[in-house]
């Protein structure tokens, strides 16, 4: 017996047709999200199709360990609009490219601080640094640094403030070498007694590896480590030229100096020719630099003197502006500087003598002051003023940030209370700005040192002119006095 099935009716029909068009239309959506954001294929043609923007971005997420969306702008892409790189970044966070860390307490805002992902690492290694990917089961040296390696783990603000520091240096000087610490590892047979740790350095690498990285990012020896370096690039020269601390004031006097002499201690290819040392909160912050400035001298004041190291130190702007004007003057603060023409100091100061009848002044002769007074540093220039009671006057090139001249001035101080040049009445110490910085400069309490700026004596065409701090009640007075 036949059983006939009921006739469905058009209406019927058509709403079965159009509810399984839906279905699979919502299943179809999903789906292609999910393998937009976990399929490794699509994904790695996903980022060679931009990878002129891509690429740039995992190599500098590899070099740096973290950055946030400004910081990328400002150090790898200058010309992008900063909302064109944020979503860059959110889309490849979302195909598990990178991961994104919020820090709230950095800035008034919540930060976000991008990475490299296993993932994202993967191609940067193979795709861009064309190394093997490493897997501790089969490989004992490794050519690639790992996600374990750069991981910022619990100092996100110190990482945060180092790596603004650092970009803005980057933004201005992008051939500069340049890495995190223990990406070069300081004398490897004796890396376990080297107890210094810089928070990053600059490096001055030799022509045929400036040539090679210019040519191409990937041939920078600093993006591997240490021993496959070694192998692959067995002719390279890296030297380094400055070293950066991001103090976070946690450490005391003594830590600080201990610091400093780990420096010291270095092997002399191993030493940097200068250490920046900024300190980031406002809070208490003149008395944290003076602190700092006080273990530098302490620790340093032999190398300052023979003129065989350049400390900076101060707010991250002051430290910026003189490192940059060390790199740019090729490690000589005063390249090019006007105050430094001795003639034209030489005519500065008669227009002093003509105007003031001032007819027993004169300018020393600096080598043979010194032989004369064993002076224990060299000063700049040096001038006698012959009274009932004879004035000495010490003066020292200045520049806002630069701490040497401030440890010399110190150092004289020291020695003179051994007894030294008790025939003058009073001695001055003069530090010659080549304009009126001194002002945001980092200053000591010292009531003997007077500020000059060039650029005003130079206008008023004698010498004679200065600043001097009246303290009182823990203000600070600024008074114009004739030298």
């Amino acid at each position: 017996m036949e059983t006939i099935e009921p006739q469905e009716t058009q209406e019927q029909h058509e709403d079965k047709g159009v509810a399984a068009t839906l279905n699979e239309t919502t299943t179809e959506t999903k789906a292609t999200h999910r393998n937009k954001a976990y399929d490794a294929a699509d994904v790695r043609q996903f980022t060679e199709r931009n990878s002129d923007i891509d690429y740039k971005i995992l190599l500098a997420l590899y070099e740096h360990r973290a950055l946030t969306s400004a910081q990328l702008k400002r150090g790898w892409f200058p010309h992008l609009h900063e909302n064109s790189i944020r979503n860059r970044l959110k889309t490849l966070a979302e195909r598990r490219v990178l991961t994104v860390n919020v820090k709230a307490g950095i800035k008034t805002s919540p930060v976000k601080l991008y990475s490299l992902s296993a993932f994202g690492l993967r191609i940067l290694t193979e795709n861009v640094l064309e190394v093997m990917e490493y897997v501790p089961q089969y490989d004992e040296k490794k050519e690639h640094y790992t996600i374990d390696d750069l991981k910022v783990r619990s100092q996100h603000n110190h990482h945060y403030e180092l790596q603004e520091w650092v970009m803005n240096i980057r933004a201005k000087r992008p051939e500069l070498f340049h890495c995190e610490w223990k990406r070069f590892p300081f004398v490897e047979e004796e890396e376990d007694t080297i107890r210094v740790k810089p928070d990053w350095l600059f490096l001055e690498a030799d022509v045929a590896t400036k040539e090679s990285t210019k040519q191409n990012g990937a041939n920078n020896p600093l993006l591997y480590p240490y021993f496959y370096r070694k192998a692959a690039f067995p002719d390279i020269n890296l030297q380094p030229i400055l070293c950066v601390e991001c103090d976070r004031g946690n450490m005391s006097r003594t830590e600080l100096v201990d610091k400093w002499e780990g420096y010291k201690k270095l092997p002399e290819s191993y030493k940097p020719k200068a250490i920046s040392v900024f300190y980031t909160p406002k809070k208490a912050g003149d008395m944290r630099h003076r602190m700092i400035r006080d273990t530098l001298s302490h620790a340093f004041e032999l190398e300052v003197n023979q003129n065989h190291i350049q400390l900076f130190q101060g707010d991250p702007q002051l430290t910026h502006d003189i490192s940059m004007l060390y790199f740019e003057r090729d490690k000589e603060l005063f390249r090019g500087e006007e105050m430094i023409d001795e003639e034209q100091f030489t005519t500065l100061f008669k227009g002093y003598v003509e105007s003031s009848n001032e007819r027993e002044t004169s300018i020393l002769d600096i080598d043979k002051t010194i032989e004369r007074f064993k002076l224990p540093v060299r000063p700049d220039a040096i001038i006698m003023k012959q009274q009932e009671s004879p004035i000495l006057q010490i003066i020292f090139y200045g520049m806002y940030g630069w701490v040497n001249p401030i440890i010399k001035i110190q150092a004289i101080k020291r020695w003179l209370k051994e007894g030294h040049l008790s025939m003058f009445s009073e001695i001055q110490y003069i530090l010659m700005y080549p304009n009126d910085s001194f002002y945001q400069d980092v200053r000591t309490m010292d009531e003997d040192i007077f500020y000059v700026s060039y650029e005003e004596i130079k206008g008023s065409g004698k010498w004679g002119k200065a600043r001097h701090e009246q303290r009182k009640h823990r203000q600070v007075k600024w008074v114009e006095v004739l030298l």
